[in-house]
């Protein structure tokens, strides 16, 4: 994700598709110096690069001793520093990649940028809506059993309160246009259940080496849609470990609203650890609302009794 660096301060700031930088509150970069214009500059993901451009500034801003015309867009290369208001404040963009996605909320203007390709809303605490790219390349919501594809600066109504999408375009450089980066159906999920069911060791082996996930409630619906999966063996693999939801909430003993919050937290989990197609960890029937786990490597084991 593109980032910038203040060099006065030491601080780092992801940055969204549009990023304004200034001395006004609502600047998404602000910056607290007399001779910086309340809306300065800003920089701008265009799709294969990023551009700084001028908003017609007092003091102007000033890229490698060139002062930009008010309006003049320049790219900007990783590396690069550009300054406002003549010495008044230095950036560096430190990290050139695409950005991610994010949304801001209208009434307090916070805004929340994705981590590892996934976005949860209202907040990574009680998620209720994944924002996402799928696997033919769009940009997709989901909540509960709904997917629908979304847009840039589309908005979004959570829990009564209006989001704003800021949305990259998929041009083939984001996230999971990293070859680096391991593929869902490429890794191996290992849960370890203790004797009690009450704890859940969760570990991805990703070519060759193993991450153990943080212990989190949401594993055990894991190991139970690993389970259906792994009894179903003889069952066609289209037709193979689907769980329906009023199932599914009697095994977990919980209701639909608490399971749609545990994939979502168990889909991020995944994206962290930068695995591609980590919304893919669990899979929907959005005609019937059958559940299944998406890994196709996967084990259930007991774990090792303490000593």
């Amino acid at each position: 994700m593109g980032t910038l660096k203040n060099e006065s301060t030491q601080a780092y700031v992801s940055l969204g598709v549009r990023c304004l930088i200034g001395r006004h509150s609502a600047c998404d970069v602000r910056v607290d110096e007399r001779r910086v214009s309340a809306e300065h500059a800003s920089l701008h993901w265009t799709g294969g690069r990023w551009e700084l451009r001028d908003l017609g500034s007092r003091n102007g801003t000033w890229l490698g001793g060139h002062r930009l015309s008010p309006g003049e867009r320049v790219p900007l290369a990783e590396g690069m520093a550009f300054s406002l208001g003549g010495a008044g404040a230095t950036f560096v963009l430190c990290e050139g990649s695409p950005p991610g996605a994010a949304a801001r909320h209208h009434a307090s203007g916070a805004r929340r940028a994705a981590s590892g390709g996934m976005l949860l809303l209202p907040d990574e605490e009680l998620p209720l809506v994944s924002v996402f790219e799928d696997g033919e390349g769009n940009w997709v919501t989901e909540i509960g059993d709904d997917v629908q594809p979304v847009e840039d600066q589309q908005v979004l109504t959570i829990a009564g309160e209006p989001w704003t999408l800021e949305l990259p375009p998929l041009d083939g450089a984001t996230w999971q246009s990293d070859i680096r980066s391991p593929a869902l159906e490429n890794i191996h999920l290992r849960l370890a259940v203790s004797q009690n069911e009450e704890q859940v060791a969760a570990t991805v082996v990703m070519g060759g080496r193993e991450a153990e996930l943080p212990a989190r409630t949401h594993h055990y619906l894991l190991v139970t849609l690993a389970r259906a999966w792994l009894e179903d063996h003889d069952a066609p693999a289209a037709k193979r470990g689907w769980l329906g939801r009023d199932a599914l909430c009697r095994m977990l003993a919980t209701d639909m609203n608490k399971v749609n919050v545990d994939i979502h937290r168990a889909r991020k989990q995944l994206a962290v650890l930068g695995v591609q197609n980590a919304a893919g960890l669990v899979e929907r029937r959005a005609s019937t609302g059958e559940i299944r786990i998406g890994v196709r490597s996967v084990e259930v084991v007991r774990m090792a009794a303490a000593r």
